[in-house]
């Protein structure tokens, strides 16, 4: 399992494409790093398509309307609507697709901006960007952006998957009892169940976009806690 994919766009030719997380890892979504030029067909799939826009101005082109995009924004576009996320050679995205079971509650295709003033927390402050409220069903998408020496809970697991988009700065990881790095522009993938925490360990502000897939409901918990002793396990003595 490589949990950590550092990835480059300045080699990636016109047209072209290449997977982070393929289709046939089968954890509820699948990302590919993609630079504009081909003529897709805009259809409706059973899917949803997001888009975090790298370089130039890629564009979201639906039935009756095309809107372009900025560095930085999202680009949504629900299951069921057709449409395209499309772009000029210059343009670089990278694009997540989730399956959707019910589209019930979901919305209209749209462009996420980034407020500067929306991040909630000091440390480790965050800004939610797309969920199950704003009509997304196969994934909860937040902004996080962690000041020097911040970091998240310390161990714990998730019950769903957990994947982070690094944009600046540096992310230092404990993945159980291994340390390591994810740079700008690197995918940080942690399955269900992984033991983790994660920290600013650098001088300056790291910051990265947090995919939850799939959103867990309200009321589950969140962070299950985790506490890794040094010393050997031992075997049970009754099933728990």
């Amino acid at each position: 399992m490589r949990y950590v994919r550092p990835f480059r766009t300045d080699g990636l030719a016109p047209a072209s494409e290449f997977w982070l997380i393929s289709p046939d890892e089968d954890v509820g979504c699948a990302i590919r790093v993609r630079r504009g030029g081909a003529q897709d067909v805009a259809e409706a799939r059973d899917s949803e398509r997001y888009a975090i826009v790298l370089e130039g101005r890629p564009s979201l082109c639906l039935a009756s309307e095309r809107r372009s995009a900025e560095p930085g924004n999202i680009l949504f576009l629900p299951a069921g609507e057709r449409g395209v996320i499309a772009g000029d050679p210059d343009a670089v995205w990278i694009e997540i697709e989730t399956q959707v079971q019910d589209r019930t509650g979901a919305s209209e295709a749209r462009i996420v901006e980034i407020d500067e003033s929306k991040f909630e927390g000091d440390g480790f402050a965050y800004q939610a960007l797309l969920g199950r409220g704003d009509g997304a069903q196969g994934l909860r998408m937040n902004l996080m952006q962690v000041q020097p020496g911040a970091g998240s809970p310390d161990f714990h697991i998730h019950a769903f998957a957990q994947i982070y988009l690094i944009e600046n700065g540096v992310m230092t990881l404990d993945i159980g009892r291994q340390r390591c790095s994810a740079p700008a522009l690197s995918l940080v993938f942690l399955p269900a169940g992984v033991v983790h925490r994660n920290f600013n360990a650098s001088d300056k502000i790291e910051r990265h976009i947090s995919l939850l897939v799939p959103e867990p409901s309200q009321d589950s918990i969140f962070d299950y806690a985790v506490t890794i002793e040094e010393k050997e396990a031992t075997l049970l003595s009754a099933i728990p």
